[in-house]
């Protein structure tokens, strides 16, 4: 079940949904890029996420997702980025990346954590907070 397009949502539990009955969810510590598996057009929640072992930024939380991006991906929205596994060393083979994250991403925050900003492509405490 879980080698199928759709893993995570498919609408009445169809294995291989069309894409606009299905949806895909993706945990990230990167603010733009996003990987995947396979390279099939569908709905996508992205789920962005910063660790804080200090806990500053949400007292008491050392996980803090700052952003949450829903697109419907198309397949030429992805590329092949090849694969660095080796036998016996671990790693997974076909991986896929979106084109131009930051562009294809930019219409389709639905949640941004008010605390954060990007400096340096990374994301911060904004200035003043914590």
């Amino acid at each position: 079940m879980a080698q199928q397009r759709f893993p995570d949502m498919s609408l009445g539990g169809k294995l291989n949904p069309p894409p606009h009955q299905a949806l895909e969810s993706k945990g990230t510590t990167r603010p733009w890029a996003l990987q995947s598996h396979y390279n099939h057009g569908g709905w996508y929640i992205i789920w962005r996420y910063l660790v804080d072992p200090a806990k500053i930024i949400k007292p008491g939380k050392s996980v803090v997702i700052w952003r949450v991006d829903v697109a419907f991906l198309h397949d030429e929205d992805w590329k092949y980025e090849g694969s660095k596994a080796r036998e016996g060393r671990g790693g997974r083979t076909h991986t896929f990346g979106v084109k131009l994250p930051a562009n294809r991403f930019a219409t389709a925050i639905v949640y941004r954590y008010p605390k954060i900003v990007l400096r340096q492509s990374k994301p911060t405490l904004a200035n003043g907070e914590g």
